[in-house]
């Protein structure tokens, strides 16, 4: 298979998961992490079992490195066939306690990111490519203390639901799976 694979928030935890799956499966993966060793370190376990891979720093909530990123898979691989929105963050801070930068923060890392890679992806994914978004049943039940985080995740649902519209005459797929 020639096809490679972003993943961003690849680093660990489900993540990294995915990236070792995508590898299994033949793609190119393009490890992305805010933190530049535990992507390094996926790539390498990556590399290891024979896949092609790479690490590649990138804060998803910011315009200039989202297009550094892809910028950088196309160089690498020849181009991106899917994308897949993991990266997130889900402190627990009660709703009365919560400053503005908290929310902010939530929502540039868990909502944001995704429109920002998104918007990077339809620009290059050939016909049939695909954008997989990590939700969270967070965005359908609601919980005390995760405000912030269910806001985001119930965002990232409405976002792909109209993004998949826009892109089906491309037969370019956007769906979400909702651990927990």
């Amino acid at each position: 298979m020639s096809k490679t694979a972003i993943v961003t928030g690849a680093g660990r935890g489900i993540g990294q998961g995915i990236a070792k799956a995508l590898a299994e499966a033949g793609y190119r993966v393009v490890v992305s992490d805010i933190n530049q060793s535990e992507a390094e370190q996926v790539a390498a376990e990556l590399k290891a079992i024979g896949a092609e891979a790479m690490a590649a720093k990138c804060d998803v909530s910011n315009r200039a490195e989202v297009e550094q990123l892809f910028a950088t898979a196309v160089k690498e691989f020849g181009g991106v066939d899917v994308l897949v929105n993991n990266a997130g963050i889900y402190p627990f801070k009660p709703f009365i306690q919560m400053s503005e930068a908290d929310w902010d923060k939530v929502i540039n890392i868990n909502l944001k990111s995704v429109f920002l890679c998104s918007q990077e992806a339809a620009k290059i994914l050939p016909d049939g490519g695909r954008i997989i978004n990590i939700s969270s049943v967070a965005s359908l039940v609601g919980f005390a203390g995760l405000t912030h985080y269910c806001t985001s995740k119930g965002g990232v649902n409405a976002f792909i639901r109209a993004l998949a519209l826009e892109l089906a005459p491309r037969k370019i797929t956007v769906n979400a799976v909702a651990p927990g």
